[in-house]
């Protein structure tokens, strides 16, 4: 008998965007976003930290904003001038 290979790879979740199909994996320790078009695959991010890679895929899809440290600072100047 073999030796069966374990699977290190997932896909944790896909979306069509703008004509084309975005891929969110986990592969050996490694979180990526990938654009698939057509038979080409273009990754556009790829991380070790599990916490930020699903940030990046839920703003990338649509679901959240992203949040910068430069908007967060320009709403504390705003509601500084807003209060006098």
């Amino acid at each position: 008998m073999g030796q069966q290979q374990a699977i290190h790879k997932f896909v944790l979740g896909n979306k069509e965007l703008e004509g084309k199909t975005a891929e969110f994996q986990y592969d050996r320790g490694w979180y990526s976003i990938t654009d698939i078009l057509g038979e080409e695959r273009n990754v556009i991010y790829k991380s070790r930290n599990a916490q930020e890679a699903y940030m990046k895929w839920n703003v990338y899809i649509g679901r959240k904003k992203e949040r910068s440290a430069a908007n967060e600072e320009r709403k504390n100047e705003n509601s500084k001038k807003a209060r006098g």
